[in-house]
């Protein structure tokens, strides 16, 4: 919560320099003159009030982002860091296949409950590097490591597709 102190603290130091550049501006209108003669104070009030929003703008702008942000991400208030993906995706799409097990091995140790990174080993080692035994150790990891039945059915599942692909391919050749 001390970060939203500071941005507390922050924002009531740009809302009191906003306040006194609206005064500025108040002031700028109250003697502004009628007709035309009085245009060039009136557009440097209106300049006044912008530059006011412009200053305590950014401070609210980051008090709102600290206290609600969060809500609009998966996590909601959760500090719980989610894995990243991208880096082993694209690793496989490329064709190095080697260094996408690598990253989801990475991936498995720090988050050893996620059924993601045991599924797309299982993949990479079955259908893309042809290591049956490597497949089976992840597939063994991944039935020790993970604890939610839904995700223990996935991870058998996405096994026995991988196997029976294999089979098919041995059919085929």
């Amino acid at each position: 919560m001390g970060r939203t102190s500071a941005l507390f603290g922050q924002l009531l130091w740009r809302l009191a320099i906003a306040a006194v550049v609206v005064l500025g501006g108040r002031h700028l209108i109250l003697t502004a003159e009628a007709g035309v003669a009085g245009v060039s104070r009136l557009l440097l009030a209106m300049l006044c009030f912008v530059v006011a929003a412009c200053i305590s703008a950014p401070a609210v702008s980051r008090l709102v982002a600290e206290l609600f942000g969060d809500l609009c991400s998966r996590g909601g208030f959760s500090d719980v860091a989610r894995p990243r993906y991208r880096v082993a995706a694209d690793k496989r799409a490329r064709g190095r296949y080697a260094e996408a097990m690598a990253e989801l091995e990475k991936i498995s140790r720090e988050h050893p409950q996620e059924l993601r990174s045991y599924v797309e080993m299982i993949e990479i080692a079955f259908l893309e590097l042809d290591d049956q035994e490597q497949g089976r150790q992840v597939y063994r990891r991944g039935k020790m490591a993970l604890r939610n039945k839904k995700d223990l059915r996935e991870l058998v599942i996405a096994y026995q597709k991988c196997c029976a692909l294999l089979a098919q391919e041995g059919e085929r050749s």
